[in-house]
């Protein structure tokens, strides 16, 4: 386990430009081990937003029992299509965790505040808000990469498929993360990086109202 924990380290950029979503030889693709990350922080009902193609990280992570995906898009084996995220068919206070893995940015920036103010309506009160973000220049090389990658395949990338909003944009700005983050009655609780400090996990937690 530790020679392949390793492995995984130093063969980072290899597996960054050859395996983004299904793990092979040995190696955890990107996704995996993103949803991987997320996953150990998650905790009771979960709630994943933007969840993509196959409802991946409920199906594979946490589990239909514990978890619910949804998407605006209909991807392939999405149950769940939400026309307008800021109004989620949920009740307040439901959920334990909710995770945004690697869609902040996809979120139309007319839409942002209204957005994250739903997600935390539907967060139980000491409920987490997990969120992954990539740096702004690395994420644009890997959407530029990786559209090229899977059309040399004569497949679309999850962005080629859906295609993107005038407003969205390959990385949410660190300055709008901590901003949305921080506004009542959401409070950011934790930072950390990881994959060679080039992604990164925020915690979130729902404060008890006054």
């Amino acid at each position: 386990m530790k020679t392949s924990k390793l492995l995984n380290v130093l063969l980072f950029p290899f597996r960054a430009l050859f395996i983004p979503e299904e793990s092979k030889w040995g190696l955890l693709s990107l996704r995996d081990e993103r949803m991987r990350v997320v996953a150990s922080f998650c905790v009771g009902k979960v709630l994943d937003i933007g969840c993509g193609p196959g409802n991946y990280f409920v199906n594979h992570f946490i589990g239909t029992s514990n978890g619910l995906g949804i998407d605006i898009y209909p991807y392939e084996g999405v149950e769940n299509v939400v026309d307008d995220m800021g109004f989620l068919p949920f009740e307040d206070d439901l959920y334990d965790t909710v995770t945004l893995i690697a869609v902040g940015g996809h979120i139309p920036k007319s839409k942002r505040a209204a957005e994250f103010k739903e997600f935390a309506r539907i967060l139980k009160p000491g409920g987490k808000l997990i969120m992954t973000e990539g740096e702004p220049i690395t994420q644009w090389i890997n959407h530029k990469w990786y559209s090229f990658f899977y059309a040399v395949q004569g497949k679309k990338d999850m962005d080629s498929e859906r295609g993107m909003d005038a407003e969205e944009e390959f990385c949410m700005p660190y300055n709008e993360i901590i901003l949305y983050l921080n506004t009542h009655p959401l409070r950011l609780t934790r930072q950390l990086k990881f994959q060679w400090g080039l992604n990164n996990i925020y915690i979130a937690e729902k404060v008890n109202n006054l």
